[in-house]
């Protein structure tokens, strides 16, 4: 159990989330089990009294209980039928069998057991096998990261399995109290399907800056053979380098991030402490939040869907200019209704060549909360809202996007990528951009994005500026996810790509270099 100041501290630095798919497999079980069984309050008395007793006579029953001679003829027919008393002489003892309930109990009561039928259908995983409750179950979807059992005997004998796990975990299956199996009639093997597991991955500064992740799960979070099958799942995942970051820290005139570039290193730890944890660093510009990790992580998203939110009001109150009293007004009023802020707002997601990037549900929840906040209903535009790009240099455009059909619903796949892939970029037309590096740590799969939120024009125009080289003469390497559509998909996304190009001058209102605002940092 970590600790409220543990939890703050990972949530402060928490780099990544990553859904892993478990196999799994429901089985129909039927077996007879043997129960404790509740005696009668009255029966139960009437054994006591013969224990201590060691024999009673019915009037002695009747005058305990104060029964009428019809319901102690009743009670004695009861206990009589059922083996618990017997008769010797003229006075009532207890069986054989009633003596040996009482002398295998601790406490003195008897304890009776019944065989009756128990059925059920059991849920096991197919790594560790064992019981998963009632889990969400789903069918195979391709955004979360399979995992698969070290020991293959198990995927060819999954009843076997099954039905020794049920023996060693009946006591957690079965909730009647003191049961226990008594023979086992039939397993069936029912459908298989993925059981989802969120796996949160945070910095770890305690010793040698590490990556760990956090599994928030109490059925599987400590069992051996899922945290090993998500070891050999990292592991085997594609890792990118570093050696584009001072590209990304020119390309924006990040400062902040070369403050802690030493010799040919990144400083991660410092950046960490002094950026994100205790904020003694900071952008002198209001407009330049630092970021640290996942788009998609919960603080992270509550804060750009807010910003996106903010630019889009203070867009839209602008004081419009006023109407032309000269000759050309026509004309006039033309152009500056062309150069106003559109009802419908565009957005481009380009994601990095990680192949980790956005497996969790919360990537969809985030772009479908953008495209909700950018397109008002009855958008018809291709171009507008929410377009989400992957960059398939490495990998077949259809192999890219099967992993990500059900994600984002404007997918495309591009045959480009932004500094060899390290890079992902999320541009708001005329709004903010988020600008991130994939940071990756040696021994490590996951990386670590840092980067910057910037409602600067001058970061903006950089961005757009990017994707607009980088895609340059490339048109033909663009392929859409869905067939029906996908040709005015393509074209939204040419479209958009040209209004991100910015103007040969960008006004940026303070020290520049290269034609860029540079961003100055506060202590």
């Amino acid at each position: 159990m970590i600790t409220l100041e543990e939890q703050q501290l990972r949530e402060h630095l928490a780099v990544e989330e990553i859904t892993f798919a478990i196999p799994a497999q429901s089985f129909a079980i039927s077996c007879a089990i043997s129960a404790e069984e509740a005696l009668p309050v009255v029966t139960e008395f009437a054994l006591r009294i013969a224990y201590v007793c060691g024999t009673l006579s019915p009037a002695q029953i009747q005058d305990f209980f104060g029964f009428s001679k019809k319901e102690t003829d009743a009670v004695l027919k009861s206990l009589l039928d059922e083996r618990l008393l017997q008769w010797n002489d003229e006075h009532l003892e207890l069986t054989t069998y009633a003596l040996a309930r009482f002398q295998d109990s601790s406490d003195n009561l008897p304890r009776f057991f019944k065989i009756q039928d128990w059925s059920a259908e059991v849920v096991f995983d197919l790594i560790s096998f064992s019981p998963a409750g009632r889990p969400s179950r789903l069918k195979r979807v391709r955004s979360q990261i399979e995992l698969a059992t070290r020991n293959l005997d198990k995927q060819s004998r999954t009843r076997q399995y099954a039905e020794q796990s049920f023996q060693q975990n009946f006591r957690q299956i079965c909730t009647k109290e003191k049961a226990e199996i008594y023979k086992i009639s039939a397993i069936d093997a029912g459908e298989r399907f993925s059981i989802p597991l969120p796996c949160k991955f945070h910095l770890d500064l305690s010793g040698q800056t590490s990556i760990r992740r956090d599994i928030d799960d109490e059925s599987f979070g400590s069992r051996l053979e899922i945290s090993e099958a998500i070891t050999d799942a990292l592991a085997s995942q594609e890792r990118g380098d570093n050696e584009r970051l001072w590209d990304f820290i020119q390309t924006f005139d990040d400062t902040l991030l070369q403050r802690y570039v030493i010799g040919e290193a990144f400083d991660l730890r410092r950046y960490a402490e002094e950026v994100h944890l205790t904020r003694s660093v900071r952008p002198d510009d209001d407009r330049v939040t630092p970021m640290l990790g996942a788009l998609y992580l919960p603080r992270n998203a509550a804060l750009l869907l807010e910003r996106i939110q903010a630019a889009m009001v203070q867009a839209d109150t602008r004081v419009e200019p006023e109407p032309p009293a000269t000759e050309g007004a026509e004309a006039d009023t033309k152009e500056a209704a062309e150069t106003t802020h559109p009802a419908q707002w565009e957005a481009l997601w380009w994601a990095p060549q990680s192949p980790l990037w956005a497996r969790t549900r919360s990537a969809r929840d985030l772009a479908q909360k953008i495209e909700r906040l950018l397109v008002p209903q009855g958008g018809e535009r291709p171009s507008a809202g929410l377009q989400v790009v992957v960059p398939t240099a490495r990998r077949p455009p259809r192999e890219r996007l099967a992993v990500y059909q059900d994600q984002f619903n404007r997918l495309l796949a591009a045959d480009v990528m932004l500094m060899d892939g390290s890079v992902e970029l999320l541009i708001v037309r005329d709004a903010l951009v988020c600008a991130m590096f994939h940071f990756n740590l040696a021994h490590n799969a996951t990386a670590v994005p840092i980067g910057f939120m910037s409602s600067a024009p001058e970061h903006i125009a950089s961005a757009g500026t990017l994707v607009s080289a980088r895609m340059r003469g490339r048109s033909d390497g663009i392929t859409a996810a869905r067939e029906e559509g996908g040709a005015a998909l393509i074209e939204g996304l040419a479209q958009l790509v040209a209004r991100l190009t910015p103007p040969r001058e960008v006004d940026g209102g303070g020290p520049t270099k290269g034609g860029r605002a540079r961003l100055t940092l506060k202590k």
